[in-house]
């Protein structure tokens, strides 16, 4: 088990921040909830356990992938708590949010089995964390929670408190469920959070959210013309150089967030 802690001392960085207090918002609750129900309402939403920290949320997710293995070996929820350590309806509601993001597959009741995708983030995680997690975020663009986080997060950036108890809207559960959500978000590269606390979005947040919108109604982009190969050239981890050249201008923040995330994503590409 060795090879699943590697790197976890590194993620105590990531996810170490205190989140501050959170003023209250009430003008914008309705539109998440319409946001959640129009994009879920055929699926089902659920929230990261609020059993374990995110750090061991992710442990246990390379462990049960290792133990899953190549083969995608069918894995009892209690085994894997046994192995770990820990309760067994701990390991339940990781393997169930980890079944919803797509990184498992729930096979009948207490069992489980790694995707293909899991299987291969786990074992980039072991050689490349930043690849790793890049291929997380693939796997994450579907999510329900990447629209209610990118309309939660249009007007600016907000503190990790905030932005947790907006994603969890009617969700049950514990606030700490939606602060898991947010790190699991960051993990993904999809949201970046300073030394403060406060969560800005990255540019791959808005694709992902544009490109979930823009799969419901298929047949409504018909006739919109199709993307002439100058403008893809002059576009940029889903921005164009307008939209680049705005976003230093208005809000520096989010441009000092993006380059972050392009710088992470060089680094990730082979040499």
């Amino acid at each position: 088990m060795q090879q699943a802690q590697k790197g976890l001392t590194h993620m105590e960085s990531l996810f170490s921040h205190s989140a501050p207090s959170a003023p209250p918002d009430a003008d914008t609750t309705e539109p998440l909830r319409e946001v959640v129900l129009r994009l879920s309402a055929s699926g089902q939403r659920t929230s990261p356990t609020d059993r374990a920290s995110l750090r061991r949320q992710w442990q246990l997710v390379l462990a049960g992938a290792l133990a899953s293995g190549e083969h995608q070996l069918v894995i009892s929820t209690s085994d894997l708590a046994r192995q770990e350590d820990v309760d067994t309806e701990t390991v339940t509601q990781t393997v169930r949010f980890g079944d919803e993001v797509g990184l498992f597959r729930r096979v009948g009741r207490g069992k489980f089995a790694v995707t293909e995708a899991g299987w291969a983030i786990a074992q980039r995680w072991q050689e490349d964390e930043t690849y790793a997690r890049l291929l997380l975020q693939g796997v994450f663009r579907p999510h329900w929670s990447i629209p209610v986080a990118e309309s939660a997060l249009r007007a600016g950036p907000l503190p990790m408190e905030e932005l947790g108890r907006r994603l969890l809207v009617d969700l049950p559960g514990k606030p700490r469920r939606g602060l898991y959500l947010v790190d699991w978000l960051a993990l993904a590269l999809l949201v970046h959070r300073d030394q403060q606390g406060m969560v800005w979005p990255t540019p791959a947040l808005s694709a992902a959210a544009s490109s979930q919108v823009a799969a419901l109604p298929a047949a409504a982009h018909a006739a919109e013309p199709e993307q002439s190969a100058g403008q893809e050239l002059d576009a940029l981890m889903g921005m164009t150089n307008q939209e680049l050249d705005e976003l230093d201008e208005l809000a520096p923040g989010r441009f000092c967030a993006f380059l972050d995330n392009l710088t992470q994503l060089v680094k990730s590409l082979p040499a």
